[in-house]
């Protein structure tokens, strides 16, 4: 049975499947209890977009989230240290190479010590800070 976002309140656009990036096993992407879903959240499980990646004050929540939970792994710079580089142009989990795959791992976790960080950020924390790797990946942090 396939696990989708599931339909948010209000909405009755069909919800895309997110998947583990390395077992390709369905994640709940069910909001914790007492998460507020915001617009952003709600259409990237309708669409796959990260509406985040061009704004400006989001990227830079998103470096903060980075600085606190990715750095000491992915070195400040995304090139990586203990975990895999963030900017390389071969993705180790080729999904990741998308704002969905990226999502999917930093939420979901992989192997080695990526753990899972659904349990640490919010989804809408976990899309901005996708957002700044995104922006690393472009040179634009």
């Amino acid at each position: 049975m396939l696990v989708t976002a599931g339909i948010l309140p209000g909405s009755l656009a069909a919800a895309m499947a997110f998947r583990h990036v390395a077992f390709d096993t369905p994640l709940d992407v069910t909001p914790r209890p007492g998460e507020t879903v915001t617009p952003a959240v709600t259409r990237f499980q309708e669409t796959g977009q990260n509406v985040y990646v061009s704004d400006a004050t989001a990227l830079a929540d998103g470096k903060r989230l980075y600085t606190e939970w990715c750095e000491a792994c992915h070195l400040a710079d995304g090139s990586g240290r203990i975990g895999a580089s963030l900017v390389a142009p071969q993705h180790i989990y080729p999904r990741t190479a998308t704002d969905v795959g990226l999502f999917e791992a930093v939420f979901g976790g992989a192997l080695g010590a990526m753990r899972p960080f659904n349990d640490k950020m919010t989804q809408d924390q976990i899309l901005r800070v996708t957002a700044y790797v995104r922006s690393l990946r472009t040179g634009g942090s």
